[in-house]
């Protein structure tokens, strides 16, 4: 009965997302084959995702993955032209580059991902695809530049959570490189998605600094809310954007009953405005 209820919750939400039909064929397609009936290479932990050949660590963290990107849609964007220009930052293994090459085949993508493994993945779904127009740099971002602790589990090698804070992932500890994403931009960006586990209000602060927001057009912004559990910065990364001219929306889901300093998942989807705030060829200008 339970199975059931999740066939029919998913194959509604597919049929529901505003989308061109096709696309909505190949996620139903592929959600019916590796996460209802199980079809997949258990062995070499790989598998079809979209008619994509995908490299994962933890089938757990795919499923999760492709619910969340392609089931929930949550990085959608209409981009005013066929070959949109997007920044991926906390790219994992890589679902969210199948989706945005499944949205727009001829776009093109700048990702980041600090994790060892997860990189690793990353680099070899990119390849064996061959898929183009795709950078990757395994990096952290930060308002920083230079080797920063890295926290990761190795008993979970595909969890999600890894990350820059401590306090996310009370693992073990490894260093990376961090670099400062306004270095990385030099023209306009269709759309910048953020999802870096903590470190999402540092990266935004240092483009706002470096005048490097007026390039982006519009963003997604995981948000993780409470890592510390006493700590309340939400409303600077709001007044971040409202400076730079930029529209938003919010979503998040908040378990009751209501209990202080909760952890919790935000998502702030931020648009530029037409009307306020100067565009990427107005700074570009002023920076020369």
């Amino acid at each position: 009965m339970e199975q059931r209820q999740s066939l029919i919750e998913t194959l509604t939400k597919v049929q529901q997302l505003e989308i061109d039909e096709s696309l909505k064929s190949k996620i139903r397609e592929s959600w019916l084959e590796v996460f209802f009936l199980n079809r997949y290479d258990s062995k070499n932990r790989t598998a079809n995702i979209v008619g994509f050949d995908m490299r994962f660590l933890d089938y757990e963290a795919l499923s999760y993955l492709y619910n969340e990107i392609f089931i929930d849609n949550e990085y959608y964007f209409a981009a005013e032209n066929e070959n949109p220009y997007i920044i991926d930052c906390g790219s994992n293994i890589g679902m969210s580059i199948f989706y945005f090459k499944m949205l727009y085949p001829n776009s093109r993508i700048l990702a980041f991902e600090p994790g060892e493994e997860a990189f690793f993945c990353l680099e070899e779904n990119v390849r064996n695809n061959l898929l183009n127009s795709i950078k990757v740099h395994k990096a952290a971002l930060s308002n920083k530049e230079g080797i920063i602790d890295f926290y990761f589990d190795q008993e979970n090698l595909g969890s999600l959570c890894m990350s820059t804070k401590q306090e996310r992932m009370p693992k073990q500890r490894r260093s990376v490189e961090a670099l400062l994403l306004s270095k990385h931009i030099d023209e306009e960006v269709d759309f910048l998605k953020i999802d870096i586990e903590g470190a999402e209000l540092e990266v935004v602060e240092e483009l706002s600094n470096a005048r490097k927001l007026s390039y982006v057009k519009q963003m997604a912004i995981e948000y993780h809310h409470h890592i510390v559990s006493e700590s309340d910065t939400f409303s600077r990364m709001l007044s971040v954007l409202e400076d730079a001219g930029f529209g938003y929306q919010i979503e998040s889901n908040l378990g009751r009953p209501f209990k202080r300093a909760q952890f919790q998942d935000i998502l702030v989807y931020a648009y530029r405005k037409k009307s306020t705030g100067r565009n990427a060829r107005q700074e570009l200008a002023a920076n020369l």
